[in-house]
């Protein structure tokens, strides 16, 4: 296999996030250009996160704004600039009517020609519930009755009976997505692998270690073989490629981990050397280039069938910063990867 022919196998595991906030309020045109780049540079896909506003605690405590650009909005002119790409939408899907979210979805396939992909979660910002009035003690029936909804209407199944949270019965949806079945990733950990199981084609849990992607999740997805399924394993990780390891540890350390274990940047710093935390060094693609390319050739011999990558920390960093972080991955640390998985 040539060093090109290596990248390009390479390049299907992977994926870009991109996010509709940011310390520097990142525009529409910003988005879609990081977007145009990913595809550009043989990216499988982008994803976003949909969420109704910015919430005021955790990492996001320090953004210092609650700017937020409707993804919904966002993603069709990501669509409708790339010819390619594909695009995921990552949606609290107990706070809508699972209606709002099979046609919107539907439509939006049909239009991209089927290059979409859904990837519901539970959430767990209060404002995302006070605004879609859900109480949270409930979200986990409400998602179980959306996703089943969903995955009816997508096929063309009648809807007999109203449910608990919403009555659906006869309703129908046309168009259909082009892609059957329509494909849905579910996001989450142990909670979420029945979810997955029954009705997505992969489970997609944040910032596992290789160790974790091997001993844990792999072994797991065969719990979907009880209902005849097979389940993909897609994780969420970042990148943070450079030399500059006093950078690296006084600015962006404290922020990533920060952001994997849910704290604020202030409770990142104190503990910064706490090992019951999550570390960004034990987990991420940080440092070098030739450290980053052995944590993606390790993610991918443990297993991961799919890698979400951050390149501009959850928004800390602008659109910009990410895209020259993607051109240096794909340029100067993927061709280090060599053993590809097929």
């Amino acid at each position: 296999m040539t060093d090109r022919q290596a990248t390009s196998a390479t390049m299907k595991h992977l994926r870009a996030y991109l996010f509709p906030w940011g310390v520097q309020k990142p525009t529409a045109d910003e988005i879609v250009d990081f977007a145009r780049t990913a595809e550009e540079l043989g990216f499988e896909a982008v994803h976003i996160p949909w969420h109704y506003t910015m919430p005021k605690s955790k990492s996001f405590a320090d953004f210092g704004t609650r700017y937020l650009l409707d993804p919904t909005v966002v993603v069709p002119m990501i669509v409708s600039a790339t010819k390619r790409l594909k695009v995921g939408l990552e949606f609290v899907v107990p706070t809508l009517h699972p209606f709002h979210w099979a046609q919107y979805f539907a439509s939006l396939d049909r239009a991209s020609g089927g290059r979409t992909l859904a990837c519901p979660v539970l959430g767990w910002w209060d404002e995302d519930y006070k605004v879609g009035m859900v109480n949270p003690k409930q979200r986990g029936r409400r998602m179980d009755e959306a996703l089943s909804t969903m995955v009816k209407l997508w096929a063309g199944e009648k809807i007999e009976k109203p449910g608990e949270f919403w009555d659906c019965s006869g309703l129908e949806l046309d168009p259909k997505p082009v892609q059957q079945p329509y494909p849905m990733w579910i996001g989450g950990g142990d909670k979420s692998l029945d979810r997955a199981a029954r009705w997505a084609q992969a489970l997609y849990p944040l910032v596992p270690t290789p160790k974790e992607v091997a001993e844990t999740w792999v072994p797991s997805l065969r719990h979907a073989e009880k209902y005849g399924r097979k389940l993909e394993l897609a994780i969420v990780s970042y990148v943070l490629a450079t030399d500059e390891a006093k950078w690296l540890r006084q600015y962006a350390y404290p922020r990533l981990l920060a952001r994997i274990n849910g704290m604020t940047h202030a409770e990142a710093r104190e503990r910064i050397d706490d090992q019951t935390l999550v570390q960004p060094d034990k987990s991420l693609m940080i440092g070098t280039n030739e450290q980053c390319a052995d944590r993606l050739r390790a993610l991918l011999d443990a297993g991961a069938d799919h890698i979400v990558i951050d390149f501009y920390m959850h928004g800390w960093e602008t659109p910009g910063f990410g895209k020259e972080q993607m051109e240096r991955f794909v340029k100067e640390i993927v061709p280090l990867c060599a053993t590809v998985k097929a």
